[in-house]
C-alpha cells in the first residue's frame, strides 16, 4: 500500500512503554479567526489557512531573538502541549564525534540552571497528567511534551531552559552515555537499524548522512585532548540558536496569552545568526549507482528495495509531483503492480514513499517477497520499469490529480483534531519548511497539475541512478557492516540487466486506476435525532446486539461500524487460534483490490483476529459505507479460500512466528508474559507449529465450524440515523446468525499473584542483554482498587525511570507503571539492560520499592494532591474525534460497561483517596502479592554467579506452558 510520507510531516509519537524515555533516538480553505492582534506579530500573508472543521484560532509571530512561533488557543483543550524544533540532527556530528547531536539530545533532559533537580522535569508532567519526548532524525532534534491544560504555563518555563541554561552536568555526561550506548546495544539485532546501516556504509562517505548516527561508548569517549563535555558543549553553543528553531504552544489559554508567554520565556534564547543550509555534496558517488547491494538479515525475511536519490520535491508542495507518481505506484486495485506481481505469486506486499534531508529526496519501492520473487527478483524489477513507464501519460495524469485533489479537499475540510503534542510537534517541524500560511495545510493542497515536473522526476528514476537492494538469508555477501556486524556487498548492476530494466516488456495486465467509485460526494449532516449521551441498543435478537449512537458533538459525515463474532472456535485450542489468523488474513486479502479505492478516499476498514473470534469494521464518510459493508460481511460468511493466497499467507504467519526469537528481549518477555495470564493465548513457536500442517480443506472446514454457534455485536456511531442502524442490524443479522451461539466470549484471566512464592519463568534469548519484566496483579477488579493502582503507578513512574536508568544507568528500556489484566488493576515493571543480569534487575527493583514507600511517606500535601489531580484531569480528558470517541465506546462495550462510565466512576474513588489510605495501599502491594516474573539472561551475563545459581533453581519455569498446576485458578 502506498505510504503518505511524501511531505515532510513527522510525527514523534510517546514512548511505547508509557515513560517520558528519551528515544529516537529515531480542502475548501477557510481564513482562520485570530483575536486581535499587535502590529507586529502578524502579517496579513502569514494568516494560517485552516480547515472549516477546526475551531482552533493560530497566531504566527517572531520574537525579538528571531525565533520562529506558532500559537494554537483552543478553547475546549483539556491537554496542552508545547514543541521546539531545531534544525540541527546527526548530519552535524563532528566526523570523529558520531551520535553526539543524539547525545546532547539525552543531555537536555537532565537539569537546567533554573531547574537543576535531575528528573524535575518528568516528574512534574507526570504529577500533572503528562509526558514528553523527543527524537533526533537526520537534520532536525524535535522536543515536546503534553500536559494538563492548566498546568501549560509551568511546563513550558521548566522545558524553555532547555534551549536557554541545561546543566550539561559532567557527571550526568559520564552516565548517560552510557543509556546512548544501551540503545545501540538494544538495537544491535534489529534488522531495520543493521539495513539503515549498511545503506549509510555505501553512501558518499563525505556526504555526513553516510556517518553512524545513534552514538555508543567508543564514538563518545574521552580522548586525550578531546573532552566529550567540551565537544558537546560546543555542538551546543553552535547549533542551538534561535535563527535554527522553531516553537509551537497549544492551550487553552488566548492568543494574546499564549503569545505573552512564549516572550517572556523563550527570548532569552540566544541568537548567533546561524543557518542550516543544504549540504551540496552528491549523497552518492558514481559507483554507488546502478548498483545491488545484498544483505544478510537476522531474521528469515526477503525484501527488495529499489531506492532513487531525486531532486529535493519540497519546494513543488502545490504540484505534488512525487505524491502523484507515489501513488499511482503503490495502487493494490486491479491493474496495479502490486496486483500482477501478487497475482504472480511474486511478492507478499509493496509499498512507495519518497524523503530525504535537505539536499535530496529518496524515492523508494520497497517490496516484500514471496520465495519465487526472491528467485524472480530481476524479472520484478523490470515489472516494475514496465509500469514507470505508464505514468507519463499527461491526459491521464491530470484527470488522476483532480481525483487526488478532491480526495485531500475532503480530507482537509473535514480534518478532526488530533492530541495536543502531535500537533505541536508536527507545527514545529512544518514551521521549518513552510510559510506560516500553510503549515495546515500544505500536505492537503494540489493546485497545479505540472506535467514538466512529473515528466523531471520520472527521467530520474532510470536504472543507472538506481540502488538495488536486496535483503534475504544467504545471500552472497563479502563486507561486513562495522557497529552492526551486518554481512553485505555492493557490486555494479550488468550492462545486460541495464539494458533489460530500460527496455522492459509491455505487460499487458498493467493498466491505470480506473475513477474511484468510493470518493463522497453526499457530505450533509443529517439531522440530530435525539441528544442521547451513549450509545443504546436499538436492534436486539437472539444472540446479535447492535449498539446506536448517532454523533452530536464531532459533526463530521462520517460514520464508524464495528461488528465483534464471537465463536467457541476461535482459540479453544493453538490449532484453532492458528487458523483464526489465517482465516482473518486470507479474508483481507479477498478484500485488497475491491477495497483499496475506498481507502484511497477517505473510507477505511480492517478486520482482526481475537482469541474469541473475529471482528471487522469501517469507518470514514458514511455515504458508501453501506457498499463496503455489505461486501466484507458476504466475504467473512462465504470466503473462497484461493490456494496461491492460502500458501502465501501460510508461509508468511509460520515465517513471521519464527522470527519472533529475533524480537528484542524485553518483547519476548512480555509475550511470555502475556501467555502466563491469560488462556487462549499460545506462543510464536506452537501457533508456527500448528499452522504448518493445514490444508486449504482444514480451514475451509474451520470456517464453516466457527459460523455454525457465534454471538454478535455491533456499533454503529457517526453521522447515522436510528433508521439506518436498524436496518444494517436487520441485514447483518441475515447474513450472519444461526440457531445456536456461542457459550464463551472471551479469553480468561489466569490468577497467579495469590501464590506463596514468586513464580519465574525464564526464557533464552539470543541477545547480549538481560531483561525482566514483573507483573502485580491484584484479584480485586473494583472502581476503588483501580483509582488505587492508577494513582500509585502515576507516583512512581518517573522516579522508577530516574533512578533505575538516569542514575543507576541500568538500561535504556525502563519502565514503572501502572497495568490491568482485563479490569484487574495492577503494576509492571520492566527493564532490559546490557549491564546487570536479572537477578540483579530484581534486587534493583525491589530496593526501589523499599526506598519509593519511605519516599511516599514523607510526600508533602501539596504533592499528594498534585498528584491526585493530575490523575483526575488524566482520566476527564476529552475525546478529540470520533474515531477517538468510537474507540470508547467499543472498550465499554466489551467490558460489559454497558453504562458508558468507568472513567467516571475511577474518578469518584480518586477523589476519595487520602495520603494513609496509599501508604497502607502500597505497603499491602509489596508485602501481599507475589509478582509473576519472566526474565532472560544476556550472553553478557552468562558468567555471573546469579546465573549459575538460577540453572540450579528447579522451581524456574524453563519450557512452556508454565505453571500449568495454577491454570485452574482463573476469573471471568
Amino acid at each position: 500500500m502506498r505510504k503518505n510520507n511524501v511531505t515532510l510531516i513527522a510525527t514523534l509519537v510517546a514512548a511505547a512503554l508509557g515513560v517520558s524515555t528519551l528515544s529516537g533516538c529515531n480542502t475548501t480553505e477557510s481564513t482562520a479567526n485570530t483575536q486581535s492582534v499587535s502590529a507586529n506579530s502578524l502579517l496579513a500573508n502569514q494568516t494560517v489557512v485552516k480547515s472549516q472543521n477546526d475551531q482552533r484560532l493560530y497566531r504566527y509571530v517572531e520574537l525579538d531573538n528571531g525565533l520562529k512561533v506558532i500559537l494554537v488557543s483552543d478553547s475546549s483543550a483539556d491537554k496542552s502541549a508545547a514543541s521546539m524544533d531545531v534544525h540541527i540532527g546527526h548530519m552535524a556530528d563532528p566526523e570523529d564525534r558520531e551520535g553526539l547531536a543524539h547525545f546532547l539530545e539525552h543531555m537536555l533532559f537532565l537539569g537546567t540552571d533554573k531547574y537543576p533537580k535531575v528528573g524535575e522535569y518528568n516528574e512534574y508532567l507526570k504529577a500533572n497528567g503528562g509526558w514528553s519526548n523527543a527524537g533526533t532524525g537526520q537534520e532536525h532534534t524535535n522536543y515536546f511534551f503534553q500536559v494538563n491544560q492548566d498546568s501549560l504555563k509551568e511546563a513550558t518555563d521548566r522545558f524553555a531552559q532547555f534551549f536557554i541554561s541545561p546543566s550539561l552536568d559532567k557527571q550526568y555526561v559520564d552516565r548517560e552515555k552510557n543509556a546512548v550506548h544501551s540503545e545501540y546495544s538494544m538495537k544491535i539485532k534489529d534488522d531495520a537499524r543493521r539495513i539503515r546501516e549498511v545503506l549509510k556504509d555505501t553512501r558518499n562517505p563525505a556526504h555526513p548522512s553516510s556517518q553512524f548516527s545513534v552514538g555508543n561508548l567508543d564514538t563518545l569517549a574521552d580522548r586525550e585532548n578531546d573532552l566529550l563535555i567540551d565537544d558537546l558543549k560546543a555542538l551546543y553553543k553552535e547549533n542551538y540558536t534561535a535563527s535554527r528553531m522553531s516553537l509551537s504552544l497549544v492551550g487553552r489559554e488566548d492568543l494574546d496569552t499564549l503569545e505573552k508567554w512564549a516572550r517572556e520565556m523563550f527570548s532569552a534564547i540566544p541568537n548567533n545568526g546561524s543557518k542550516s543550509t543544504p549540504v551540496t555534496m552528491k549523497p552518492y558517488l558514481p559507483e554507488q549507482l546502478g548498483v545491488q547491494i545484498n544483505i544478510e538479515p537476522m531474521k528469515d525475511i526477503r525484501k527488495l528495495t529499489l531506492a532513487f536519490p531525486v531532486t529535493k520535491s519540497t519546494q513543488y508542495f502545490e504540484e505534488k509531483p512525487l505524491s502523484l507518481i507515489s501513488s499511482l505506484l503503490g495502487q493494490e486495485g486491479k491493474g496495479s503492480l502490486y496486483s500482477y506481481l501478487k497475482n504472480q505469486g511474486s511478492i507478499e506486499s509493496l509499498g512507495t514513499g519518497a524523503y530525504g534531508p535537505d539536499d535530496f529526496d529518496r524515492v523508494s519501492i520497497s517490496i516484500t517477497l514471496t520465495p519465487k520473487g526472491l528467485a524472480d527478483y530481476k524479472q520484478v524489477t523490470e515489472a516494475v520499469f514496465s509500469y514507470l513507464a505508464l505514468l507519463s501519460n499527461e491526459k491521464y495524469n491530470q484527470e488522476y490529480f483532480k481525483e487526488q485533489a478532491a480526495i485531500s479537499k475532503n480530507s482537509f475540510d473535514f480534518l478532526e483534531k488530533q492530541g495536543a503534542a502531535d500537533t505541536a510537534s508536527n507545527l514545529s517541524r512544518q514551521l521549518q519548511y513552510f510559510s506560516p500560511k500553510n503549515i495546515l495545510n500544505e500536505g492537503y493542497l494540489y493546485n497545479d497539475y505540472s506535467h514538466l515536473l512529473v515528466t523531471e522526476y520520472l527521467a530520474q528514476l532510470t536504472p543507472e541512478n538506481m540502488r538495488l537492494v536486496l535483503v534475504a538469508k544467504g545471500l552472497t555477501t563479502d563486507k561486513v557492516q562495522p557497529e552492526y556486524n551486518t554481512p553485505y556487498s555492493m557490486t555494479k548492476i550488468s550492462a545486460q540487466d541495464i539494458s533489460r530494466y530500460q527496455s522492459p516488456k509491455t505487460i499487458a495486465a498493467f493498466s491505470l486506476p480506473a475513477p474511484n467509485p468510493f470518493i463522497a460526494t453526499n457530505l450533509t449532516m443529517k439531522k440530530i435525532e435525539s441528544d442521547v449521551n451513549k450509545p443504546v441498543v436499538v436492534f436486539e435478537k437472539s444472540g446479535f446486539t447492535l449498539w446506536h449512537k448517532q454523533d452530536t458533538e464531532f459533526r463530521v459525515p462520517k460514520a464508524s461500524v464495528n461488528v465483534q463474532i464471537y465463536s467457541d472456535q476461535a482459540g479453544k485450542d493453538v490449532l484453532s487460534r492458528a487458523q483464526n489468523y489465517l482465516y482473518s488474513a486470507l479474508l483481507t486479502d479477498s478484500l485488497n483490490e475491491f477495497g483499496y479505492p475506498a481507502k484511497e478516499a477517505g473510507l477505511y476498514y480492517n478486520v482482526w483476529s481475537t482469541s474469541a473470534g473475529m471482528g471487522f469494521g469501517v469507518n470514514g464518510y458514511d455515504e458508501k459505507q453501506a457498499m463496503l459493508l455489505s461486501t466484507i460481511n458476504k466475504r467473512v460468511r462465504h470466503l473462497a479460500i484461493d490456494d496461491a493466497a492460502f500458501n502465501l499467507h501460510k508461509a508468511r504467519l509460520v515465517r513471521q512466528w519464527n522470527n519472533a526469537k529475533f524480537d528484542r528481549p524485553y518483547s519476548q518477555a512480555r509475550s511470555a508474559l502475556r501467555q502466563i495470564q491469560h488462556t487462549k493465548t499460545y506462543s510464536a513457536t506452537a501457533l508456527a507449529s500448528a499452522l504448518a500442517t493445514v490444508t486449504p480443506k482444514q480451514l475451509a472446514q474451520y470456517i464453516n465450524d466457527f459460523h455454525k454457534a457465534i454471538e454478535v455485536e455491533v456499533l454503529v456511531h457517526g453521522n447515522m440515523l436510528k433508521a439506518e442502524s436498524v436496518q444494517l442490524g436487520k441485514t447483518l443479522y441475515a447474513l450472519n446468525m444461526t440457531n445456536s451461539t456461542a457459550k464463551e466470549r472471551a479469553n480468561k484471566v489466569v490468577k497467579l499473584n495469590n501464590t506463596s512464592h514468586e513464580l519465574i519463568q525464564e526464557l533464552i534469548v539470543d541477545h547480549n542483554d538481560s531483561t525482566i519484566v514483573e507483573s502485580y496483579i491484584s484479584n480485586d477488579d473494583s472502581f476503588e482498587n483501580r483509582a488505587k493502582y492508577g494513582l500509585i503507578g502515576s507516583m512512581i513512574s518517573a522516579p522508577f525511570f530516574k533512578s533505575l536508568r538516569t542514575d543507576q544507568q541500568l538500561g535504556y528500556i525502563v519502565s514503572g507503571r501502572n497495568t490491568k489484566l482485563q479490569n484487574l488493576p495492577g503494576l509492571s515493571f520492566l527493564v532490559q539492560s546490557p549491564k546487570a543480569g536479572p537477578v540483579e534487575l530484581k534486587r534493583r527493583i525491589d530496593q526501589f520499592m523499599t526506598d519509593f514507600k519511605g519516599s511516599l511517606s514523607e510526600m508533602t500535601a501539596e504533592k499528594f494532591d498534585e498528584y491526585k489531580q493530575g490523575l483526575i484531569k488524566d482520566l476527564q480528558a476529552k475525546d478529540k474525534n470520533l474515531n477517538e470517541r468510537t474507540r470508547h465506546y467499543w472498550s465499554e462495550i466489551n467490558d460489559k460497561m454497558f453504562d458508558f462510565n468507568s472513567k467516571e466512576k475511577i474518578v469518584a474513588e480518586v477523589e476519595k483517596l487520602t495520603h494513609s489510605d496509599m501508604e497502607e495501599f502500597f505497603s499491602s502491594v509489596i508485602e501481599k502479592i507475589q509478582p509473576i516474573i519472566v526474565r532472560s539472561f544476556g550472553t553478557a551475563h552468562q558468567d555471573d554467579e546469579d546465573y549459575q545459581q538460577a540453572l540450579k533453581d528447579k522451581s524456574i519455569c524453563r519450557t512452556e506452558p508454565c505453571f500449568t498446576n495454577e491454570l485452574n485458578k482463573v476469573v471471568r
